[in-house]
């Protein structure tokens, strides 16, 4: 049986950091939810890596912090150190990166990918 290693990211840009080759992004989203009949909500901020060099270079140059973005990405683990004191990451690769709303309407930077 197949399976499927796909992670949907929709949140605002919280930071984007281009680099030569890769932009990091990270993703805020909300989670809410109902206590004691009081509505509370916690953000929680999410990683992205643009790995694809034409992907990475477009969202360095039209993305910015606050705008809406819809990410399709997977998911790698990877570790470091001996195997007394080894450390795990998890890292989440951008596979298509869709802008979906800017911060504000008046920003003239164009949306073609």
């Amino acid at each position: 049986m197949r399976t499927t290693n796909r992670l949907t990211l929709i949140g605002h840009v919280a930071s984007i950091k281009p680099f030569e080759k890769v932009t990091k992004v990270t993703v805020a989203t909300n989670r809410t939810w109902t206590a004691n009949g009081e509505e509370k909500s916690a953000p929680s901020y999410v990683p992205v890596s643009v790995l694809d060099a034409r992907q990475a270079s477009w969202t360095a140059a039209n993305v910015g912090v606050g705008d809406l973005v819809h990410i399709e990405a997977r998911v790698e683990e990877a570790s470091f150190g001996e195997s007394q004191s080894k450390t795990y990451v998890v890292n989440v690769i951008a596979e298509t990166f869709n802008l979906l709303r800017r911060k504000s309407a008046g920003d003239e930077r164009a949306v073609a990918a």
